[in-house]
């Protein structure tokens, strides 16, 4: 069972961060954003992890 959470959990995480770099990168290719901004969130999205409640 807890080997199902943690695949469960990594899948929940590599969908969230694939998201979150699609709309980082949509963010900077219109403009919002600068290529700092990009680039910090790039780092913060690699690190980010889904918390389980």
């Amino acid at each position: 069972m807890s080997e199902q959470k943690s695949n469960e959990q990594r899948r929940k995480e590599t969908a969230a961060k694939v998201w979150l770099s699609y709309y980082n990168r949509v963010l900077y290719e219109k403009g919002i954003i600068t290529e700092r901004e990009r680039n910090r969130m790039v780092l913060k999205i690699d690190s980010w992890k889904i918390t389980m409640t």
